[in-house]
């Protein structure tokens, strides 16, 4: 197998990789989540999530519908993490810091919302925004992690030296992602100010 050939493939097993990590770091960290916020909120045992769980209760069909849907979540991180690849600069810690942030803030953006019982039952505010944040952000460090050290070790990011126009276009996806990653960042503290 040619070196190019087992790149590929390994590029393809990224999103498979991802669905275990997401159904880890997701389903089982997810639902510790989940177990504090209700023990800390009472009054919310018994009552529907907005995503149609019932607030407090250990059910093993919930349990596992948490891990499927961490599950696919999983597999698209894998996509857009081999998509966005190749915009990733800097030492290995750097990288990593990025693509947790990159994980944790988008994400966590989309699932906080000012309507529903979700972030206005589940108390304190800011550990029940903060698990939504750190979780994605968490399967963002692992999937790096595994993926750098495991599956890609003998690939590193970057390499030889490139044209200056794919650099010009490098250096534009890294700029659409940091607008992405503030826009998202703002419209999350206006959520929270609007939660508050």
């Amino acid at each position: 197998m040619t070196s190019g050939r087992s790149l590929v493939l390994r590029l393809a097993a990224v999103p498979l990789v991802g669905a275990v990590v997401g159904a880890l770091v997701g389903g089982v960290v997810g639902r510790l989540a989940m177990l504090v916020l209700a023990r800390l909120s009472p009054e919310a045992t018994g009552r529907l999530s907005d995503d149609g769980f019932v607030m407090g209760r250990f059910t093993v069909s919930g349990s596992l519908n948490l891990l499927a849907f961490g599950a696919v979540l999983g597999v698209v991180g894998g996509v857009v993490y081999v998509a966005v690849r190749g915009l990733l600069l800097g030492p290995e810690w750097f990288r990593t810091v990025c693509v947790g942030l990159g994980s944790g803030v988008p994400v966590g953006n989309q699932l906080v919302h000012v309507d529903g019982l979700d972030f206005t039952l589940l108390q304190p505010l800011w550990l029940t925004v903060g698990f939504f944040v750190v979780i994605p952000a968490l399967y963002g460090v692992v999937l790096t992690l595994v993926v750098e050290h495991r599956l890609l070790a003998r690939w590193p990011v970057g390499g030889a030296a490139r044209r200056r126009r794919v650099d010009s276009l490098l250096w534009g996806g890294r700029a659409v992602a940091f607008a992405v990653g503030a826009a998202s960042l703002l419209q999350l503290l206006g959520k929270v100010r609007d939660l508050a």
